[in-house]
């Protein structure tokens, strides 16, 4: 009994030694290695020997190992707004703008004209009745990186659900 505590003890303490920064990204895989730094709303991650750049609206979700690092506080600023705007508007523009299910039917109706609407719109958060009752980065609503991030991720997700409605109406004339 008393080897098998000892063995428990030791593998714990050897999995906590060796334990990094764990990095989860949007399509759920999860990675374990360091995070060397962040800069421009990507994150230069070296797992395995390799060395990564993740754009930070890919990342799910980011936890650390050495709360004391310079990397986490950097980090942490970053998430408050204190530095990058980009970072803010990505974030808002993923939680908050857009009536998805309806960009997915005009998808379906009017397949690629839906997209070419959306391509040629300009979202903004102060158009945006939910992103600008939630978000708590209103003082940034003026500040032009954080437009220019938060016009690209709306964008780019209201593009992807009408190609998904697009791509569900011609399976759908095909399984007919």
């Amino acid at each position: 009994m008393k080897k098998i505590i000892l063995t428990i003890t030791a593998s714990l303490f050897v999995i906590v030694a060796f334990a990094g920064d764990i990095l989860t990204l949007n399509n759920k895989m999860v990675f374990e290695g360091k995070v060397n730094k962040i800069k421009d709303c990507n994150i230069v991650f070296k797992a395995n020997g390799h060395k990564y750049i993740i754009p930070a609206s890919e990342i799910f979700s980011l936890q650390f190992e050495n709360k004391e690092d310079k990397i986490y506080t950097d980090y942490i600023s970053m998430a408050d707004g204190d530095q990058n705007q980009c970072l803010n508007g990505t974030l808002d523009a993923e939680n908050y703008h857009g009536k998805k299910g309806g960009h997915f039917a005009l998808g379906m109706l009017f397949g690629p004209f839906a997209m070419i609407g959306t391509a040629i719109s300009d979202p903004t958060p102060d158009r945006g009745k939910q992103t600008y009752m939630m978000s708590k980065n209103k003082d940034q609503f003026n500040d032009l990186q954080y437009l220019s991030c938060y016009k690209k991720k709306a964008k780019g997700e209201l593009i992807v659900m009408e190609s998904l409605g697009w791509a569900t109406w011609i399976l759908f004339i095909l399984i007919l």
